[in-house]
Parts: C-alpha cells; structure tokens; sequence
C-alpha cells in the first residue's frame, strides 16, 4: 500500500530529524554546562537525552509496527519536554523545532501502526 509507505517515509525522517535536533541542540546550548571539558562531555549527554529512541531502531529497520507504536508512547514524554523547553527563556529554535518534529512523529507512529496492521490482515 502507498499509505504505509509513505507513513514509513515520515516516520523516519521525523525520528532522524528529532535525534538531529536533539544533538545540534546539546553541541549549541552545551558549551555553558560543558565548559572547559572535552567532546566526549556534549556526546554523552546528547546520548543520554536519546536512548530512549536510540532503542528503537533495530525494530523501524525491521518495518514492525509493534514498534512503531511503542515510539509513538515514547514520543509523548519528549513533547512534554518539548513544550516545558518551548516556554523556557533562551530556548530559541529549538524550542519551536523540538514540538513539532515530536507532533509529527507522534501521528506518523500512530499512522503507520495503522496502516501496517490494516496491510498484515489482507
């Protein structure tokens, strides 16, 4: 079906694009809180804001949509931040890129699981 593709297609790239942000924005806010420490410092800290999605990805290569929905729970603790970031002073864009990357995961998640389970039972 051409509407679990592109539902797929979706999900990625808002899941790579959240990782993304999350990491620009740990390498552009992170030099006050890792000043005067190594690289490692921002990385493992961009790591731990993402091992709740990084522990998804061996399910989205596989296409499952168990997975899928699982992400779109997941997606939900990360809006909140999201929002709580949005309405912080000094955020910037992130505070505006963060919500809405997360939203559209979110129903892509929720799509795709849709879809997908349509498409298993045809």
């Amino acid at each position: 079906m051409k509407k679990v593709v592109i539902s797929r297609i979706v999900l990625l790239s808002s899941y790579i694009s959240l990782i993304l942000i999350l990491l620009v924005s740990t390498f552009a806010s992170g030099g006050e809180h890792t000043e005067g420490t190594s690289i490692a410092a921002p990385i493992v800290l961009w790591l731990f804001k993402c091992l709740p999605l990084l522990m998804f990805i061996p399910g989205l290569i596989s296409g499952s949509h168990k997975t899928a929905s699982w992400l779109s729970y997941v997606s939900m603790i990360y809006f909140v931040l999201a929002i709580l970031l949005m309405f912080t002073a000094g955020a910037n864009i992130w505070g505006t890129l963060m919500p809405i990357s997360t939203l559209v995961l979110f129903t892509a998640t929720m799509l795709y699981t849709r879809w997908k389970k349509e498409e298993e039972k045809a």
